[in-house]
């Protein structure tokens, strides 16, 4: 339940400081705010609301910021500490069903039929598609 809950609470700048923390590890305001192209206050804002959600945790001793535990995102899947668009992984998917379609074909091994045209017509279409729209979504994060 609490995870949900997150997820509603973190968007916008405190969604890209959140993300900006995962791929880092660790960071303190002033990197955060360089790297993200914000003031340094905002990115101290967002840190503390951050921190008072449990989603990060300040480290005293240096003054830095670290993910404190993982929360879902929709439309998101982690991979390693990176986040990626599940739109990215159907893009794959699709991808990986159209190579072996054209490298039959190239190879001889099958006859190209209005069936398997449209099949891979298909597999083209929803790759292309899944993989630009997991594009904008990363861009837009």
């Amino acid at each position: 339940m609490k995870q949900e809950r997150d997820d509603e609470d973190i968007s916008g700048i405190a969604l890209k400081v959140y993300i900006y923390l995962l791929e880092n590890r660790e960071a303190g305001p002033r990197e955060i705010a360089r790297g993200l192209g914000i003031a340094p206050s905002l990115a101290y804002y967002h840190l503390k609301r951050l921190e008072e959600l449990g989603v990060v945790e300040r480290e005293p001793s240096r003054g830095l910021y670290r993910v404190r535990k993982r929360i879902r995102l929709r439309g998101y899947l982690y991979i390693g500490n990176r986040l990626v668009p599940r739109l990215m992984i159907y893009g794959a998917f699709f991808s990986g069903l159209l190579i072996p379609e054209i490298l039959s074909i190239a190879m001889g091994i099958i006859e190209l039929t209005p069936e398997y045209l449209l099949a891979m017509v298909t597999s083209a279409a929803s790759a292309t598609i899944f993989l630009v729209e997991g594009i904008l979504a990363m861009r837009k994060r």
